[in-house]
């Protein structure tokens, strides 16, 4: 992914995609609170004008971080989606985000940390809507069928199991966090039982 622009060094491409890569490498090297933009336009050989045009500060790197975990659950191989059952389907997109973020999973945790500052309440509201995209292309994308209140239940639901897995995700160091792997599976099933003894009530109200 890459920005173009015309001109000489200064208006240079810069590849987004390598310059988030070398700001979680530094980030992980020596502490996400002590990451600026000056050594990471420095380390990816840009100038830091250009840099700042799309990272205004380290709370875009982390954006854009999540936003690359996103683009991994819209882009969720048809092969995963071949499931008839909806539960298994999105138990697999749900998963995906995940292991987009497993490469720098402690990190993930200090980023979120940081949103979450009393000092950083500009950064709650957009947190909130963040995480209900997340849930609605988990829906999306593994065709979850549903519609008025058995959708608006969905949504619920998946916002509860989503936040489940990722606090046990956050400090699971199992083989291929196994153990969060195990509390999104079970969770999904039981919220699979209560919708389908709810859904016939719930679908005269779509």
């Amino acid at each position: 992914m890459a920005e173009a622009s015309g001109g000489g060094a200064g208006d240079r491409a810069l590849d987004l995609d390598r310059v988030l890569d070398i700001a979680l490498g530094l980030a992980e090297e020596f502490g996400w609170d002590q990451l600026r933009l000056s050594d990471v336009a420095e380390a990816a050989e840009v100038p830091l004008p250009l840099l700042a045009a799309h990272f205004p500060d380290t709370n875009a790197i982390a954006d854009a971080w999540f936003a690359r975990a996103l683009a991994a659950v819209w882009s969720t191989p048809p092969e995963l989606l071949a499931d008839r059952d909806p539960k298994v389907r999105l138990e697999r997109v749900m998963w995906r985000w995940f292991e987009a973020l497993a490469p720098h999973r402690r990190l993930t945790g200090v980023m979120l940390r940081a949103k979450m500052w009393p000092s950083h309440p500009h950064h709650w509201v957009p947190m909130i809507f963040s995480l209900s995209r997340l849930v609605h292309a988990f829906l999306d994308v593994a065709r979850v069928p549903g519609r008025g209140a058995e959708r608006a239940l969905q949504e619920i639901g998946g916002t509860i199991v989503t936040l489940e897995t990722l606090a046990v995700w956050l400090r699971d160091d199992s083989p291929g966090q196994a153990r969060a792997r195990d509390v999104l599976h079970r969770s999904l099933a039981a919220g699979a039982a209560v919708l389908g003894r709810l859904g016939p009530t719930l679908r005269r109200f779509g």
